[in-house]
């Protein structure tokens, strides 16, 4: 799970595709909005069930989402995982720039290498898809997220 994370990088990781969708809109910011907008009413959600907070933002303007201690214990039952394997809450992140954070996510994303899926841009134009094939083409990524762990819980007890 990655605890604190952009809008921009989850969807990078969940919805890949996506990534090369919107090419009409005029601007960059426009078209991070479209491409974003439904993972940010997703992780609105999330907040108002106590499952993610806003977390700060980042020098370049990105806000920073950040999962609570229920968010926390949610993801580890998802991933069928003990409580205690989660680690703590990343408070402050936010406040800090969140370089750490921001650079594990990068490195995970430069790893995995998400691959679109082609049949969700069918009815994109050629340079999306030329875009989108360059993407599926290149060499897969290393694992799959829940293979890079940067947190390991530590005995209690014992020297």
């Amino acid at each position: 799970m990655l605890k604190v994370a952009t809008v921009e990088q989850i969807q990078q990781i969940s919805a890949p595709h996506l990534s090369y969708r919107h090419t009409g809109k005029p601007t960059p910011s426009k078209r991070k909005q479209a491409r974003t907008a439904s993972h940010t009413g997703a992780l609105s959600d999330l907040r108002k069930h106590g499952l993610a907070e806003n977390g700060g933002q980042l020098p370049g303007g990105d806000r920073l989402r950040n999962l609570t201690p229920m968010g926390l214990k949610a993801a580890a039952r998802e991933l069928g995982r003990p409580v205690g394997e989660t680690g703590d809450p990343a408070r402050g992140a936010g406040r800090t720039g969140a370089s750490h954070p921001m650079t594990v996510n990068e490195a995970v994303l430069a790893l995995l290498r998400p691959k679109p899926n082609l049949s969700q841009l069918a009815s994109e134009p050629a340079d999306v898809l030329a875009a989108a094939q360059a993407a599926v083409d290149a060499p897969a990524g290393l694992g799959t997220i829940a293979s890079y762990a940067t947190e390991v819980a530590l005995p209690a007890t014992g020297t």
